[in-house]
C-alpha cells in the first residue's frame, strides 16, 4: 500500500513553493533564501556538472515498454501541501508511480534529496497515483538508490516546506553556519559565511587587515 494524502488537508490554499526548495532549505536555511528570495545564483564547477546531469532528463518525453511508461520532465503540483515543480524522471505502471530525483553527487542516506522525492510523491499521489517508493540516482555512483515514501518522511518533508514559507515571510535572511557545507557551495561569495555567521563575529572595521598575496 502506498502513502495516502490525509483527508481534509487542503481546505485552506497554502502557498506553494518549488520542490527543489526543499532540498535547499534542507541543507541550509541561508542557501535557501539567497536562491529562492534574493533571487541569486552562481553557477560553479558542480552546478555545470548538474546541469550536463539533468541534460538527459530535462527535454519533456514519453517512452513506454514493457508496460512501463517513462516520462521525462513531468510538472506536478499539491494543494494539499503547497508544492510545484518538476519531476526528474517518473516511472508509471498501472496505477503505481515512482519518481527518480537525478543528482550529480555522491547518494546520503536520509539526507536533503530525500525530501525532494517524498515531495514529488505526494504530488504524484494527489494527481491519483500509488507511490510506495522513489529513487535518487546519483551521476557519482552511477546508481540509483531506493527511497521508501513513508510517513515519518513526509512528515520531515512537510515540516521542511513549512521552514521554507516561514524564511519567505521574514524581513531578513537567516545567519550562516560557517562549517563544512560551505566550503564547495556555488554561492559562498555571495553568502560571505565569515561575516555573516551565528553568532556574528565582532569586526573591528578599523583595524589594519593583513594585504593580499599576488599569484602572477
Amino acid at each position: 500500500m502506498g502513502l495516502t494524502v490525509p483527508p481534509g488537508q487542503g481546505d485552506d490554499e497554502i502557498p506553494s513553493i518549488p520542490l527543489s526548495a526543499l532540498e535547499h532549505v534542507a541543507y541550509c536555511r541561508r542557501q535557501a533564501a539567497l536562491i529562492h528570495v534574493e533571487a541569486t545564483w552562481t553557477e560553479s564547477t558542480d552546478t555545470v556538472r548538474g546541469d550536463l546531469v539533468h541534460s538527459a532528463v530535462d527535454l519533456p518525453g514519453t517512452r513506454r515498454r514493457h508496460g512501463l511508461a517513462s516520462i521525462r520532465a513531468l510538472p506536478v503540483a499539491s494543494r494539499q501541501y503547497g508544492l510545484h515543480g518538476v519531476c526528474d524522471l517518473v516511472e508509471i505502471r498501472g496505477t503505481t508511480a515512482a519518481p527518480v530525483e537525478y543528482k550529480v553527487g555522491p547518494y546520503k542516506l536520509d539526507g536533503p534529496a530525500d525530501l525532494q522525492v517524498a515531495g514529488q510523491a505526494v504530488c504524484l499521489i494527489e494527481a491519483g497515483y500509488d507511490v510506495p517508493v522513489g529513487y535518487v540516482y546519483s551521476a557519482a555512483s552511477r546508481r540509483r538508490h531506493e527511497v521508501p515514501i513513508t510517513d515519518e518522511l513526509v512528515g520531515r518533508m512537510q515540516s521542511a516546506a513549512e521552514d521554507m514559507r516561514a524564511i519567505l515571510g521574514e524581513d531578513r535572511l537567516p545567519l550562516a553556519h560557517n562549517d563544512r557545507r560551505c566550503r564547495r557551495c556555488s554561492l559562498r561569495d555571495d553568502c560571505l559565511p565569515d561575516v555573516t555567521a551565528a553568532p556574528l563575529p565582532t569586526l573591528n572595521l578599523f583595524a589594519p587587515r593583513p594585504l593580499g598575496t599576488w599569484h602572477d
